[in-house]
Parts: structure tokens; C-alpha cells; sequence
């Protein structure tokens, strides 16, 4: 077989190593679940180089899933010619929820520009697809509405409340998520600051995209699959949303995530004050939604705490453990669970016209 570096789309690209152009042998012959488990073997090891080659061989969602556990933040990577894994996927027409899925792992690069002044957008709209050409106008369609709504916020370059509410709920089904986890952050004591959108919020918003990428990628490495991913709202207030198999990978999130991570993140005299909630099964929109208020609700009683103890810092212990940071709530249940069980009250307006 040709030296896969020869073939023109990968050409286009980049050298690659050795270890590399073997999984890209498989990638060139089909072998996808030969690919998947090459990308699952090299975790965080995986390369922006190697990822961008599969994505302009249109691989299937099962691989770019793969690539995902693998190392969730490749998508927000580009290389030399300003290109994300996504302009690779539209530009050789990749299968349709390949494209959809890659962007909502990084909806910031769908409005990023090559070096040739194109978008991923732009690729798939003037570049004929080599792959289900039959579905190029329902893929056009998607990312046009993820690019209408500006389902990102320019700052701080993270999904926003448009994105939470799009498909913050939204899983892959294969994985057989059982456990949804939301974190509702706060910013506090960030009107001290002067320029807070300019010199604070790039920084935390970092800070908690990476740590958030950190957690799920050792845990993905012990070989549990979890998703973690942050939104930002409105001024000084994120949302993470957490997709787990078990309570306890729940549990786990927590403890890393956290207790030792978020909750000693401070900057400029700001710290995080967040509030915890899970709960297990299948979670649609609303139920989403239901799930972020009490995550604020959770939020606001830490502030409470903080008020009525008038804690001078940020980071004082709430108890002689150690362990829990007066900062963050407890990990609760939602109150989800209680609405299956309540009788649905008939609405007695709708005859009244």
C-alpha cells in the first residue's frame, strides 16, 4: 500500500509520523473499529496532525465520539493553516452527524476563518460532498442554525445559553448516559474589578474549560465514559453540564472537579461559588432547565452561608476535614425524581374562550 501521506487529501495536510500513517492505513481501507480502538489507545497522546488526516477521510460519528473521549479539547486546536478538525469534515463532506456532533464539541470554530478566509461553513457549502451528498442540505441546515443563533459567546469562546438550551441535554445514546450532573457557577466579587469582561473573564472562563477537560480526560483514562462541558450564561455565571453511566462517576466529577479543582480557583480577588445537582435517568430540555435553577438555588444558599458567617476569605474551610469548601454546595438530588409520581393538573383556561 501507497505511503498514506501520498494520498492528496492527507497531502494537503501534514507529514506524519509512523505510528500515525498506521492508523491511517485503516483509516483509508474503512477499518473504523480497527481506528476507533487505535484512537482510544492513544488517549491524550492523540495528535491535532492525526486528527485533522481522519477528518478529511469522512469518518463515521462512532470515530469522531472516539476522538472526543480521547482528548476533548483537539477540537478547540488548530494548525498552521488556521483550520479545526470541522473545516477538514465540511470540506470533505463527512457523514452528517459527524459534522453536527464535531460542532458541538466546539461551536467557536464554525465562524473561525483559514488562512484562506474560509469558514467550515463556507467549505460545506461550496465544496461537493464526497459522502452522502444527499444529506448536505440538512448539514447546511443544522450548522446554519447553530450560526444564526450564535450559540457561542465571543469572549470567552464557550457555548452559551442558546447552546445549553439547544443541546446541553443531548447525549450519545450508544454510551447509555444514566446520570446528568449540573454545576451553576458564580463569579464573586467581580464588580471590584475594573474591565471584567476584558482582563478577568478570558482567564476563568480558560481556567474552567481546561479543568473541565482535565477531569473527563483521567477519567475517560480509567475507563469510564463521561462528558464534561461548560457554558457560559451571562456576565459572571457558567453552567457545566456533566453526562455520567453511574452516580458514582457522578460522585466522582464532584470530588475532582469540584471540590479540588473550581473550588480553589481564585483570580484577582475573585473566586467560584457553585451550587450541585444531579440526577439519574434521561434529561430533555425542560427537565434541563428545572435542573440549572436548582443548581442556582443551590448556589445562592452558599452565598447565603458566606454572608451570615462573614467569611473575610474566599476559601475557608466549612468543616475539620478539610474536604468541603464553604464555596461549594453539596452535591443534591433534584427534585426531578418527585415529578413523575405527581398527577398532571388539567389547565381549566383552555375551554374558557
Amino acid at each position: 500500500m501507497a505511503d498514506v501521506t501520498d494520498v492528496s487529501r492527507s497531502l494537503s495536510i501534514m507529514s506524519l509520523s509512523e505510528q500515525d500513517q498506521k492508523v491511517m492505513e485503516n483509516v483509508i481501507s474503512g477499518n473504523w473499529s480497527e481506528v476507533r480502538e487505535a484512537v482510544t489507545a492513544l488517549g491524550s497522546d492523540l495528535t491535532l496532525k492525526l486528527v485533522n488526516c481522519i477528518s478529511s477521510v469522512n469518518p463515521p460519528q462512532s470515530v469522531i465520539v472516539a476522538i472526543k473521549r480521547a482528548s476533548s479539547r483537539i477540537f478547540s486546536e488548530k494548525d498552521e493553516w488556521g483550520r479545526y478538525p470541522i473545516h477538514y469534515l465540511c470540506k470533505h463532506g463527512a457523514p452528517t452527524y459527524s459534522i453536527v456532533f464535531a460542532a458541538q464539541c466546539y461551536v467557536a470554530a464554525l465562524e473561525e476563518m483559514d488562512e484562506l478566509n474560509k469558514t467550515p461553513l463556507e467549505y460545506l457549502m461550496t465544496m461537493p460532498l464526497e459522502f452522502c451528498a444527499e444529506d448536505k442540505n440538512e448539514v447546511i441546515e443544522e450548522l446554519q442554525r447553530c450560526h444564526n443563533l450564535k450559540c457561542y459567546d465571543e469572549k470567552s469562546k464557550l457555548p452559551n445559553q442558546k447552546a445549553l438550551e439547544s443541546w446541553g441535554h443531548k447525549i450519545v445514546l450508544e454510551e447509555e448516559m444514566k446520570c446528568f450532573m449540573v454545576i451553576f457557577i458564580e463569579c464573586a466579587r467581580f464588580e471590584n474589578v475594573e474591565n471584567w469582561e476584558g482582563c478577568c473573564l478570558s482567564m476563568i472562563a480558560e481556567e474552567i474549560k481546561d479543568q473541565c477537560y482535565d477531569v473527563a480526560e483521567s477519567m475517560r483514562d480509567e475507563g469510564k465514559l463521561v462528558h464534561v462541558d461548560p457554558y457560559r450564561l451571562v456576565s459572571n455565571q457558567f453552567v457545566i453540564v456533566a453526562k455520567t453511566q453511574s452516580k458514582e462517576s457522578c460522585d466522582d466529577i464532584y470530588q475532582r472537579l469540584c471540590l479540588q479543582s473550581l473550588a480553589s480557583l481564585t483570580h484577582n480577588s475573585i473566586y467560584l461559588r457553585l451550587g450541585c445537582v444531579y440526577s439519574q435517568g434521561i434529561v430533555g430540555c425542560k427537565s434541563l432547565a428545572e435542573m440549572v435553577k436548582e443548581g442556582e438555588e443551590s448556589q445562592k444558599k452558599v452565598k447565603e452561608n458566606l454572608e451570615s458567617a462573614a467569611v473575610a476569605v474566599s476559601m475557608a474551610l466549612n468543616d475539620v476535614t478539610g474536604v468541603s469548601k464553604i464555596n461549594v454546595s453539596q452535591l443534591t438530588e433534584s427534585s426531578l425524581a418527585d415529578y413523575s409520581t405527581k398527577d398532571l393538573t388539567p389547565d381549566n383556561r383552555v375551554g374558557d374562550r
